[in-house]
């Protein structure tokens, strides 16, 4: 899972147009709430629920949606004060690597599924203002 790509996974991404397969995404989100819920029982906050039928992590102050097009695979964030959406990010997967974009400016190029989306709900749920 956590795994970097060699060229020959690269290549085959490339002629296959599979680059996010849905379910490793999940496990890995799955793996990242389980840590964060521990954290937030230990200071007594609401949890962290992932709705898979809606691609939507459910946080205490706001929810992520994740949407895989091709080579791309998108998280947006909404507020639940306000129901607007703060931000979002993209995770380009670029055959050896995957880069994070906000609009154009790139935020980060990682090795690994698990890297990128650490990265990626790390600016959302944290940098992001």
């Amino acid at each position: 899972m956590g795994k970097s790509k060699n060229w020959m996974d690269a290549y085959v991404s490339k002629v296959s147009g599979k680059h996010f397969e849905l379910l490793s995404v999940q496990s890995v989100i799955d793996s990242f709430i389980d840590m964060l819920n521990v954290k937030l029982n230990e200071n007594q906050q609401p949890e962290v629920e992932f709705i898979k039928e809606e691609n939507k992590v459910s946080f205490p102050d706001c929810s992520v949606f994740l949407k895989v097009q091709g080579s791309i695979l998108s998280l947006s964030k909404v507020l639940k004060s306000n129901n607007q959406v703060a931000g979002g990010i993209k995770i380009f997967d670029t055959g050896l690597a995957y880069q994070l974009k906000t609009g154009s400016k790139l935020i980060g190029e990682v090795e690994t599924i698990p890297e990128a989306l650490d990265r990626a709900l790390s600016y959302l749920l944290v940098e992001l203002r």
